[in-house]
């Protein structure tokens, strides 16, 4: 057994006293090695086995994070779930797999970052009513987490998460699962910016999910400072219940939107052209009260995020 085993033997081991969780926290059994039930400390053994080549088959579903593969991510996740019932896979997950063939695919599910950095020490203005903190984000659960809170430092009001990448991208399908946050007043969002801060023009392609109502999503693009976009769609579902797949594909002539992989919407007019950072970030509103409804102050709020992936097109 290599080293990186070992140590995965020797974290399941810590498991193995801590009472079971019930098999439907997993969508169609997932993680439900053994089929007895349940989910527990047995699971985790049959996986671990499975991986360090002791046992060549299994009898259920070990893809725990959908992305066609069964690896040390999905021990990762069945061992956090069964310490820690209520994270990682026991929230739903209602959209399906990433493309993990595309140009750039990012998986906050193996609890690192490879092209995302965190934004820090600095805030935006209206209409955001907080600073951006580093440590309001987490990838330690198995996603990213993006959370509003208190500003203990008393610089602000409160105090945001935002993550970016260091690059720019240009044309092609952008997409994340996301879980977003339920409460008047704050926005969970995905998005493509650049703007004078890069010497570059204002141009932006906005997924937003405003906490006042979780069963829509607001769909919306600046180019060159010029907004008024915004169309609302009904989503069918409520965005704070668990995962589900939003993304856009930005093209010369249009922009289509898509909600668990099916286009809801398309712009074709005066359609941004430059390229721009992927973000996402959690805040509370201030000014905006007709927009977001009054935010109420509570807090700690917490919007998820599984992975993120662009495709050149």
């Amino acid at each position: 057994m290599n080293r990186k085993y070992k140590l995965l033997a020797l974290s399941v081991c810590s498991v193995l006293t801590v009472t079971s969780i019930s098999w439907q926290s997993f969508a169609a059994n997932v993680g439900d090695l053994n089929q007895d039930g349940q989910v527990n400390a047995q699971d985790a053994r049959t996986l671990l086995s499975f991986l360090t080549g002791q046992s060549r088959s299994l009898n259920g579903n070990a893809d725990l994070n959908n992305d066609g593969k069964v690896n040390a991510a999905d021990l990762t996740l069945l061992k956090r779930s069964i310490l820690n019932p209520g994270t990682s896979g026991s929230i739903k997950d209602l959209g399906t797999a990433p493309n993990t063939s595309a140009t750039m695919y990012e998986d906050f599910r193996d609890g690192s970052s490879q092209y995302f950095i965190a934004s820090d020490g600095w805030e935006n203005g209206d209409p955001f009513d907080c600073g951006w903190y580093k440590q309001n984000t987490s990838l330690d659960k198995g996603y990213l987490t993006l959370t509003i809170d208190k500003d203990y430092s008393g610089k602000y009001h409160y105090s945001g998460a935002e993550y970016r990448t260091n690059d720019f991208y240009h044309y092609g399908y952008y997409e994340t699962s996301m879980q977003a946050i339920k409460n008047d007043g704050v926005v969970s969002s995905f998005f493509t910016y650049t703007g004078p801060s890069d010497n570059n023009p204002w141009d932006e392609i906005d997924i937003e999910i405003l906490g006042k109502d979780t069963t829509k999503v607001q769909l919306n693009y600046y180019t060159n400072g010029q907004g008024n976009h915004e169309y609302m769609y009904d989503l069918g579902f409520d965005a704070s219940q668990g995962f589900h797949r939003y993304g856009f594909n930005w093209q010369p002539g249009y922009i289509a939107w898509y909600v668990d992989g099916k286009e809801v919407y398309r712009a074709t007019n005066n359609i941004p052209s430059t390229p721009g950072k992927i973000m996402m970030n959690t805040w509370p509103g201030r000014g905006v009260d007709e927009w977001l409804k009054p935010y109420n102050g509570n807090t700690p709020l917490i919007a998820k995020y599984e992975w993120v992936t662009y495709n050149k097109q």
